[in-house]
This record gives structure tokens, C-alpha cells and sequence, in this order.
């Protein structure tokens, strides 16, 4: 669908709106009614746009998704700080798109439209980590141990500073390194 400029604008809104529902709400608060009136835009422009809520959930989780890839680009290997510095960004500075990106890959579990987006997640996370996949395995468990730590910082909001961060980088690293 070719877009004007106002029409991308009213999508760009609807996606931005379906992150803060998303991370209000959850996934069962959104519906197109409840996006629009969010967006501030007419429900028609809601369902012109995105069809289906799974149109609507996959939009939103690609866009989540390419939030976390562009954190995560250009860290540079073994940089702890600036790997904890991301985490504690994308945690607490875009916590609504953080919290919204959990919500969509549990919908992943059930919705197979969203799976390979969900995918690419995890994907950005173990470049992040391991940029020439030298240790897949090892990567993979370090990706699973950060996961569990950035759903720790969503949940818990700990730890709280880059410096704790990067200390429990360190120590996740470091025990899986041992």
C-alpha cells in the first residue's frame, strides 16, 4: 500500500498507539476501537490500515522489533558499558516498546504471523552479543540469561542503574564463560 504523507503519519500514530495499550493494557486490550481512540484518529482509519488485529500485532511487533535491532546495532564486542547502557535504554527509556515486545512474543506462541518477527529478536540480541557467531552455543545461553534479565528490569525495574546492569552482565558472561 503506497502511503501520502499524512496517511503515513496516521499508521506511524496507530502503531505508536497500539505500543502504549499494548504496555497499559496488554494484548487483550487491544482492539482497533481501543488504538484509535488512542491515536485520536476515527476507527475507520484503524481498520483501513490494519484489517485484522493480527495485521495490527504484526505491524506492531516489527516495529518494536527494528526499535531493539537499532538499540543493539552498533555495540561494539565485549563492550560491557555500552551493552548495559542499551539495556538500561531500552528497559527504561523505551520501556513501552520493551514491555510491548514481550507482550507480542507471547502472542507469537499462539499466532503463527508473528513468529518470524519474534525471531528476529532474539536474532538482534545474540548479533548484539556475538556479532561473527563464533560461540552459538554460548551465545544462546548468554541470550537467554539476558532476556531473563531484561524481563527482571521490566518486572522489577532491578537492577536500575547502567552500573548494576553492566555487573550482572559481567557476572551472566562470566559464569557462562567459566
Amino acid at each position: 500500500m503506497s502511503l501520502t504523507p499524512k496517511g503515513e503519519a496516521r499508521r506511524e500514530a496507530l502503531l505508536d498507539a497500539v505500543l502504549r495499550v499494548l504496555e497499559r493494557d496488554g494484548s487483550s486490550g487491544v482492539t482497533h476501537r481501543s488504538v484509535a481512540a488512542e491515536a485520536g484518529v476515527p476507527l475507520a482509519s484503524a481498520t483501513y490500515y490494519f484489517a485484522t488485529l493480527d495485521d495490527l500485532f504484526v505491524s506492531a511487533l516489527r516495529r518494536a522489533t527494528q526499535q531493539q535491532i537499532a538499540l543493539f546495532a552498533d555495540l561494539g564486542e565485549h563492550d560491557l558499558r555500552a551493552f548495559a547502557e542499551v539495556m538500561h535504554d531500552w528497559a527504561f527509556t523505551h520501556r513501552g516498546a520493551a514491555i510491548a515486545q514481550y507482550e507480542l512474543m507471547f502472542l507469537a506462541m499462539r499466532r503463527d504471523a508473528l513468529r518470524t518477527d519474534a525471531e528476529a529478536w532474539y536474532g538482534a540480541l545474540e548479533h548484539a552479543i556475538d556479532p561473527e557467531r563464533l560461540h552459538p552455543v554460548r551465545t544462546r545461553v548468554t541470550a537467554h540469561a539476558i532476556d531473563g534479565l531484561l524481563l527482571r528490569m521490566l518486572w522489577l525495574g532491578e537492577p536500575s542503574t547502567v552500573e548494576e546492569i553492566e555487573a550482572a552482565v559481567r557476572e551472566i558472561t562470566s559464569a557462562i564463560s567459566a
